[in-house]
């Protein structure tokens, strides 16, 4: 009776481990709810913004005064004085950031960035400890690279986002919203190439309606693959075999014109400006690149 009941716990525990594995906790259901984008995501993320950014505030130096050049967590820094830096205070330290390569992801990328005002990094986040008579003292509480003198101090503008929605699968073959769409402009750290996790910014923003925590719907169209060199390339083909029996068909411009879209992921908006977004990939198909189209859900 013994043996019996124990051998039946164990294929019961054995049976339950199965289902574990089976079925992640990413695709638990309920559970997968709660999840929300990390500090890291919200405050390391980055943006593009047109309006004009206060450079009266800067990191001086360190403690360790100029034989240390980078600071990370928990570096006590010394600022310029700034306006309404009392200790205890957030900030936010930004750099901006400049694309000197030459070429263009896609047509017009130039053009489209520089409307969107300046892309700044967000490098860490700084409290202030002693407001001295020359100067500030703060302490990094959280670096998301490091930080180096000259650096710009803003003040911390608190972020949050919602819960990721649950499932996050978009349908590939989704008609139009009819909302407003926009690109997939730049991405952080100027990657070429991104998917989930990754963070991007698009030319959509307040103006056209977007909200933190609201969603985009990426999608590329057979026109766009025509302006890629790969694409371009594969599709000189040949379209006749041995002894001259076609083996294939070549598409018309106008074919290329009537073939449907392809939506290839989802990104929830984080931070919003007047006129551009960043946002999070919460679900990626396939690989996705700078140029990608968007449009609101």
């Amino acid at each position: 009776m013994g043996k019996t009941m124990g051998r039946t716990m164990i294929w019961a525990v054995a049976a339950m481990l199965g289902l574990a594995m089976a079925f992640p906790p990413q695709m638990a259901g309920q559970g997968n709810q709660t999840l929300r984008p990390a500090d890291s995501d919200l405050y390391c993320a980055g943006y593009f913004t047109q309006r004009p950014m206060d450079t009266g505030m800067t990191i001086l130096a360190s403690e360790d005064g100029g034989s240390k050049n980078e600071y990370a967590d928990h570096d006590i820094i010394y600022l310029t004085r700034g306006q309404g830096a009392a200790p205890g205070s957030e900030f936010m330290v930004v750099r901006p950031i400049y694309d000197t390569n030459p070429r263009e992801s896609y047509p017009g990328q130039k053009k489209m960035i520089m409307g969107l005002g300046t892309l700044y990094a967000e490098i860490a986040r700084i409290q202030i400890r002693v407001a001295n008579e020359g100067s500030l003292t703060a302490e990094v509480t959280h670096a998301c690279e490091p930080a180096l003198a000259g650096d710009l101090v803003v003040p911390l503008t608190p972020r949050s986002a919602p819960a990721y929605r649950f499932p996050k699968l978009v349908d590939r073959f989704a008609p139009s919203s009819g909302k407003p769409t926009g690109r997939v402009v730049a991405a952080k750290e100027l990657a070429q190439s991104v998917g989930e996790g990754n963070i991007v910014y698009v030319n959509l923003g307040s103006a056209q309606g977007a909200q933190v925590g609201a969603y985009l719907r990426v999608f590329r169209t057979p026109a766009q693959m025509s302006d890629d060199p790969l694409e371009t390339a594969m599709r000189k083909y040949l379209t006749t075999g041995m002894g001259g029996q076609a083996v294939g068909r070549k598409l018309t411009p106008a074919d290329v014109a009537s073939l449907p879209r392809t939506v290839l992921g989802s990104v929830m908006l984080i931070a919003v400006e007047e006129g551009s977004s960043t946002g999070i990939i919460t679900f990626s198909r396939e690989e996705l690149t700078i140029g990608d189209m968007v449009e609101m859900e």
